[in-house]
């Protein structure tokens, strides 16, 4: 007689090399990573689903209004893998057996978690996938009995860590894949490009001159008031946050989905105002602008994703000049800068990285 079903989505990872949270990410259907795995976990049976976060961590994207869900987090100021997000969530309901699955498989489909659920057998703890690369059994994508949890506890006394060395010490049955692909994660940009069929972003071959932090807005909203004076620094390296900005920077989470997160300007522009204004001591700093680059013609890029020394970015908009230019540097250089992204380029970004200047 088979026990209740209940589902397990394992999300608590800090998604480092994704540089954001990939439960949040959107899959090519519309639903987040996390909101798709619940409904397929709902779809092939599983009475209740719960959801295993880090401390602190937010909710997803598209599970804030599932009121079945249950959360369970790790302690406060630990991330103690999957394993410790397993044993959790099944000592929810240890009468239970428990369908676990990542969070960032976004092939996973149906048919895939159906087989598990129909292949199972009397007296097994364990059915896994067999992998596609390795051969060895898939634990993130698994059923536990019950009687499985005994185990995992034990091994967990015994410091073994990884679920699928207790899935090959206890000779865990495998399925072959029933989906090509189906249990692929993804943990990069390129790897979530690849596996929602999107062309990796190309890489700027570009030079990055100077880069420009100020930690407030010495025009904006000073109409008739005058300007502010914050100050400018220029640094050797900078971290760009997904979705935020520059650390440091003025505009630094200023508010969600921000087109000018960053602003590229090109030093050929700075080169030319020096020479059209007989200003020889110009700096680009002036320009307020964070990232001075060279060698890309910005507005070829402008609605598009690039690397820039690894980071990932998707251009916005033109970031046109306003009347303060004349007042900040010398009039005339409204003018000057308007049109043909002279006056530079905003962008979102799109994963953690730093970015160095060069030389």
């Amino acid at each position: 007689m088979q026990r209740r079903l209940r589902g397990l989505i394992l999300a608590g990872g800090r998604s480092t090399r994704m540089g954001r949270d990939k439960a949040s990410l959107l899959h090519a259907d519309g639903r987040s990573l996390a909101r798709r795995c619940h409904d397929l976990l709902q779809e092939v049976g599983c009475e209740t689903v719960v959801l295993s976060l880090r401390a602190g961590q937010e909710v997803p994207t598209g599970l804030e209004g599932v009121t079945e869900l249950e959360v369970i987090r790790d302690p406060e100021g630990e991330s103690q893998g999957p394993m410790a997000g397993i044993m959790a969530g099944m000592l929810t309901d240890p009468a239970a057996d428990w369908l676990v699955v990542a969070c960032d498989l976004p092939r996973l489909d149906h048919e895939t978690l159906a087989a598990l659920v129909h292949g199972r057998r009397e007296g097994e703890h364990f059915l896994a996938y067999r992998s596609e690369e390795d051969g060895m059994p898939e634990p993130l994508c698994t059923w536990y009995a019950s009687e499985a949890l005994p185990i995992l506890m034990a091994a967990h006394q015994e410091n073994i860590k990884r679920p699928r060395r207790i899935l090959m010490d206890h000779q865990c049955r495998m399925l072959e894949p029933v989906s090509p692909r189906a249990l692929e994660n993804a943990n990069t940009p390129d790897e979530w490009a690849v596996a929602m069929d999107r062309e990796i972003s190309p890489e700027w071959r570009a030079e990055l001159q100077h880069i420009f932090i100020s930690p407030g807005n010495d025009f904006k909203g000073r109409h008739g008031l005058g300007r502010l004076h914050h100050g400018i620094q220029e640094l050797s390296e900078v971290e760009c946050v997904a979705g935020k900005g520059l650390v440091g920077d003025r505009y630094y989470d200023f508010k969600p989905d921000f087109k000018g997160q960053v602003t590229f300007f090109d030093a050929a522009v700075v080169m030319e105002a020096k020479d059209k204004f007989n200003l020889p001591d110009l700096s680009a700093s002036l320009f307020r602008r964070n990232l001075i680059i060279s060698g890309v013609d910005l507005g070829e890029w402008n609605g598009k994703r690039f690397r820039f020394q690894g980071v990932e970015f998707e251009a916005s908009e033109e970031c046109k000049p306003c009347y303060w230019m004349d007042e900040a540097i010398t009039p005339g250089m409204n003018d000057f800068l308007t049109g043909n992204f002279r006056g530079g380029l905003r962008a979102r970004i799109l994963c953690n990285g730093t970015l160095r200047k060069n030389g």
